[in-house]
């Protein structure tokens, strides 16, 4: 039995990428437009102070049955946790309602990105929602309310001119510097290449921490990237970084799953999620005989 799903409205917000957006929602407000051939079904919305909101995660690509969280170190089902990365991409969030007109509904407490499609729309109900007496799993022993924080510390020393070096406890140092196209030395370690570079990196280390989780192996793993900073305003920023990865294997029946899990990578990386430019990947998976 297959169904199609029928968006009834867009959510308005100021998160642009999903690295904009907080986990769980915050107190930023946003608006959800209802299609007009729809609005009569917001009628008594309004005596509501919260509702539930049911979203379709049109940017979440590929999933995976196990997945580790910020909470702790230990993998976890899928259904066990609260990942976007859904087999179906549908989430939802209970939001206060602070306004109803017409077909627009303003409400706080919305993680989406903008253009979210929405799928339904339910008032809150405590009597009915609210369960005091609710078990929380494994996260009895955590305080989830308060994620682990992990520190990265580096040290930058001026050497002369636009040189410098970088370093890193029990890590080699770098010499570094500004590019070529703002006077510095070709082979500098510039921060541009290395912003270009970090996310290239965090992909390919995601990507096998994925390869290990699903029990999957790759007879090698290559990748070029390419960062294009253009001007915006009066300043300098990267608006895409392009990756080119070419990945050999022996078995052709996992071809698409090897696919899926490059493809999740890339919305998996710490680093290019903190990054507001663009990602594009352009994988390539060839098999060897």
């Amino acid at each position: 039995m297959k169904k199609d799903v029928t968006f009834i409205g867009t959510i308005h917000s100021s998160y642009k990428t999903r690295a904009d957006a907080p986990r769980q929602g915050k107190d930023e407000i946003c608006e959800i437009e209802i299609l007009k051939e729809y609005e009569q079904g917001l009628k008594d919305l309004e005596g509501f102070s919260h509702l539930h909101i049911f979203y379709w995660l049109h940017e979440s690509k590929g999933f995976t049955l196990s997945v580790n969280t910020s909470w702790d170190d230990k993998p976890h089902g899928l259904f066990a946790t609260r990942s976007p990365q859904r087999i179906n991409p549908i989430a939802y969030a209970v939001v206060e309602l602070l306004e109803k007109k017409e077909n627009r509904l303003k409400v706080k407490g919305l993680d989406a990105i903008d253009g979210t499609p929405v799928l339904d729309i339910k008032p809150y109900i405590p009597k009915i929602d609210a369960m005091h007496e609710a078990k929380i799993g494994w996260l009895k022993e955590k305080d989830f309310l308060t994620p682990k924080i992990y520190e990265f510390k580096t040290e930058c020393q001026w050497v002369e001119g636009k040189k410098g070096i970088t370093k890193g406890i029990h890590k080699q140092d770098i010499v570094i510097g500004c590019p070529p196209e703002f006077g510095g030395e070709k082979e500098y370690w510039s921060p541009e290449h290395l912003f270009v570079a970090s996310i290239e990196v965090c992909i390919m280390t995601t990507f096998i921490w994925l390869l290990e989780k699903n029990n999957l192996n790759i007879i090698s793993y290559q990748s070029k990237a390419k960062g294009k900073a253009q001007l915006v305003k009066k300043d300098f920023v990267f608006a895409e970084v392009e990756i080119e990865s070419v990945i050999e294997i022996k078995n052709d029946k996992i071809k698409n799953k090897i696919h899926n899990l490059i493809i999740e990578a890339g919305t998996q990386c710490m680093v290019s999620k903190s990054s507001k430019c663009q990602v594009i990947l352009h994988p390539l998976i060839q098999v060897k005989n």
